[in-house]
């Protein structure tokens, strides 16, 4: 599993924004910068209450800029999935601790998603 750290020196990031760098693997030295958003349900005859976490992740540089892929397109949404949250008895759900889990999850599986793209890259490149 890929490892990653958090960066606290990239500028600009908004409130649930958070950056990181992968550390290992094929992705080593990318940084990702990982939003989440969320969403309120209403309640329903089997939740009380219901939260959708919605993570997306850009590929940026260090100033917080959303870099291209080998295509020229932006890489600000290379990642994008959601966890919905539910209460059955109106308890108070900690959504810090599940946007953790989610963000974490999400950086694993693009630091995965982006080395399977280089190899791919790699074997398109014609040899001369």
């Amino acid at each position: 599993m890929p490892s990653f750290s958090p960066l606290s020196s990239v500028p600009d990031l908004e409130s649930w924004q958070f950056a990181y760098s992968i550390d290992d693997g094929h992705s080593a030295g990318t940084i990702v910068r990982a939003t989440v958003t969320q969403a309120t349900e209403s309640a329903s005859a089997d939740a009380q209450a219901a939260a959708v976490l919605k993570c997306t992740i850009a590929v940026i540089d260090t100033q917080n800029n959303v870099q291209l892929d080998g295509a020229g397109d932006e890489m600000s949404s290379v990642y994008v999935t959601t966890k919905t949250l539910q209460t059955d008895s109106g308890q108070a759900v900690n959504v810090a601790d599940h946007a953790a889990d989610l963000v974490a999850s999400c950086i694993v599986e693009v630091a995965n998603r982006l080395a399977v793209h280089s190899s791919i890259a790699a074997m398109a490149i014609p040899s001369a």
